[in-house]
């Protein structure tokens, strides 16, 4: 008899709103390539709450041939996760993309085909050979290779924000907690479903209901992506970009192996000091610190050079990186707006100034004056009164 329970509503319910969300994330017009590896992300986990959803109103029972229907595809869970978070922050999916899904393909192949088997013959193969011997391989092969994805999503995510840092003069704003969350997500993910299989493995034999308080966890890690995945949707993030990445590391190692760069015939000896010195004034002179989201391959195109010259110029010839020579230019004025009197909101100063954003503006502020924004006037007004004063 079927029969929606408290157990099978609940983790239904989540599974309508996740359904629901990767369709939304399908009609979106920003990010379309990332929002869609969401989507399917969010699909693949709803999907794996399907077969407890209809277990326990009873579909099972009712109809025994339902059993291998291939809702579990566990193993495309960390592929899509690792080229959402890349998809994010480059400007395409990396090369040969499509054979991370292989062992996906493979396991749903294999589910197809026991599905496709008449009930009675199912029953003997999992009795006799699923249950003992490819269950367990493919639950530990899921966990494992959502692992392994995630380990690898979470070093190109802080090789992002290295990057952020040093070619967007307001990498602040791109700071936001997304990329952070869906880490987290995954690795909740992770940590439960390898907790129940430690129990199941090593401490008892759990049954289909001992299973209830971990896909709980996974419909509210569904919710949780759901939700926050669609309120990010149209954030774009500035696009990394591969070859100039690999380009200024390789010469960072080299100079770093050969401290005094020894000029070739083909590239002449530089002076990165006085570049940085003339870069920095042209950059001044034309105004371009006022632009919010200035980055260093924008200002390496005026300057007519490539950005591995501009951010070694900054970085060995004036000791400090691009983003912060660029936000130094915005703080000083609006440093001399305030001195000067100016009246109006200390936010509108910023913002004409090039800051984004007001946190942004208060983060930047204290780093290079040493007090906020407020802090900073009112010390320079009571200078000024002691002056007058003398």
């Amino acid at each position: 008899m079927i029969r929606f329970g408290a157990w099978s509503t609940t983790l239904g319910l989540a599974a309508g709103f996740g359904a629901l969300i990767a369709v939304l994330l399908l009609t979106a017009s920003v990010n379309r390539s990332a929002n869609r590896l969401l989507a399917a992300l969010l699909a693949v986990a709803t999907l794996r709450l399907m077969p407890y959803v209809i277990g326990y109103a009873g579909f099972y029972d009712a109809y025994p041939w339902l059993s291998f229907a291939p809702f579990d595809l566990g193993l495309a869970t960390g592929p899509l996760l690792y080229l959402y978070v890349r998809r994010l922050a480059t400007p395409a999916l990396p090369p040969r993309w499509g054979w991370h899904f292989l062992p996906a393909a493979l396991d749903f192949a294999y589910n197809a085909w026991a599905f496709a088997l008449p009930i009675a013959a199912k029953e003997r193969w999992h009795d006799d050979v699923h249950r003992p011997w490819i269950e367990p391989v493919e639950a530990a092969a899921a966990l494992v290779s959502l692992g392994i994805y995630l380990g690898a999503a979470i070093r190109f995510s802080r090789r992002y924000r290295r990057w952020l840092a040093e070619h967007v003069s307001d990498h602040d704003v791109h700071r936001q907690p997304w990329i952070g969350t869906v880490l987290a997500a995954l690795s909740l993910w992770l940590a439960v479903g390898v907790g129940f299989e430690i129990v199941d493995r090593f401490v008892r034999d759990l049954n289909y209901f001992d299973r209830f308080p971990q896909y709980l966890a996974f419909a509210a890690i569904v919710l949780w992506l759901g939700l926050e995945g669609w309120r990010h949707a149209s954030h774009r993030f500035p696009p990394l970009s591969e070859r100039v990445t690999l380009s200024a590391a390789t010469r960072a190692a080299a100079a770093a192996a050969s401290p005094e760069t020894v000029p070739t015939p083909m590239e002449p000896a530089r002076d990165w000091s006085a570049l940085a010195t003339q870069w920095l004034a042209e950059i001044e002179a034309a105004g371009w610190w006022r632009e919010p989201g200035l980055t260093l391959e924008q200002v390496a195109r005026r300057l007519g050079t490539n950005e591995s010259y501009v951010s070694r110029a900054f970085n060995a010839g004036a000791g400090r990186n691009f983003n912060f020579a660029v936000n130094a230019l915005r703080v000083h004025a609006v440093q001399q707006a305030l001195a000067s009197g100016d009246a109006r909101g200390v936010l509108a100063i910023a913002l004409e100034c090039g800051f984004s954003s007001k946190a942004s503006f208060n983060r930047v502020f204290l780093a290079h004056a040493g007090a906020s924004p407020t802090a900073w006037k009112a010390a320079q007004i009571a200078e000024i009164r002691a002056s007058s004063e003398i």
